[in-house]
């Protein structure tokens, strides 16, 4: 048996206030209207709800019954139609996140953190590979948004610049220039530089590679096959220096991150999401970072 709901709402108010006239002011009926939706709900059931008095009205030993449970009951609808509007509103849901490895540094990790204080109720389930493979993620829609350097994305995919990030020379405690407060490219060209395979064709190395090879200068590059906390490792161990963006940067023993000298704003950090992806979160997660972008962390 289906049930009106707004018939079920007109006989629960009567039963709360045990009177047809209060639960019609209550509901913005008029008094007839409302008798005449309980009437009908009674009809329905097939017996009657309440005993009518000229002093009010109350619940039959039945309608007792019945009402009781269907208190609960509109109750856990009411929860359920509110939750069904925060998960539509994006804030109740889940959304998947995808990084580059190891950038949850800088602007990036002030991104999650401040989404997370806005937005508690919203699941964040992150995950990190290379630049490519986080790309062709959000192209295949196995995760909603990607933080990456760069601007390229397979042509599926909305791209938005959220900030520029400095190129960073990494340096082990003994660098001779591991005391530098800034230092140059030209500084830099007798050193071997350590990069990592994973994330060969980023645009992170790209652009490190085409400063170094300027004027027809031969850097020594060394690719390995590891990660790029690994690359710092061996930096620590003399092996060479790298090149990173500010998001990579983290604290490791024996190790600076020092800046290049005209390159405080050389590399664009977006977000990349396919255009028909509909998880409201998105819209959220993106506009957190446009106002961490413009305030630098302070949105």
């Amino acid at each position: 048996m289906i049930l009106d709901l707004r018939n079920l709402r007109c006989a629960i108010a009567a039963a709360e206030t045990g009177s047809f006239r209060r639960a019609a002011e209550m509901l913005a009926l008029s008094q007839s209207s409302l008798s005449r939706r309980i009437q009908h709900l009674e009809h329905r059931l097939g017996f009657p709800l309440f005993k009518r008095s000229r002093t009010g009205v109350s619940p039959t030993t039945a309608g007792a019954a019945f009402l009781e449970r269907a208190m609960a009951s509109a109750q856990q609808l009411d929860l359920a139609a509110r939750y069904a509007v925060a998960v539509d509103s994006g804030e109740v849901g889940q959304v998947r996140v995808g990084i580059a490895s190891s950038r949850t540094g800088g602007l990036f990790g002030d991104v999650l953190r401040q989404f997370k204080a806005l937005f508690p109720s919203v699941n964040v389930t992150l995950t990190e590979d290379t630049t490519s493979k986080t790309s062709h993620s959000v192209a295949m829609g196995t995760i909603d948004v990607a933080f990456l350097i760069g601007t390229e994305c397979n042509p599926v995919c909305e791209t938005r610049v959220l900030w520029r990030e400095a190129i960073l020379a990494a340096l082990g405690n003994t660098h001779r220039l591991f005391d530098r407060q800034v230092v140059t490219w030209q500084d830099t060209r007798d050193d071997t530089i350590l990069l990592s395979k994973a994330e060969q064709g980023s645009e992170v190395q790209h652009q490190i590679i085409a400063k170094l090879t300027k004027a027809g200068h031969r850097p020594k590059i060394d690719i390995q096959d590891v990660s790029e906390a690994s690359v710092f490792d061996l930096v620590v161990s003399g092996c060479g220096i790298t090149f990173v963006d500010e998001s990579a940067a983290r604290r490791v023993e024996g190790l600076r991150f020092i800046p290049l000298a005209g390159e405080s704003d050389a590399l664009p950090a977006s977000a990349v999401w396919r255009s028909d992806n509909v998880n409201p979160v998105v819209a959220h997660l993106i506009g957190v970072a446009e106002a961490v972008g413009r305030d630098g962390g302070k949105a």
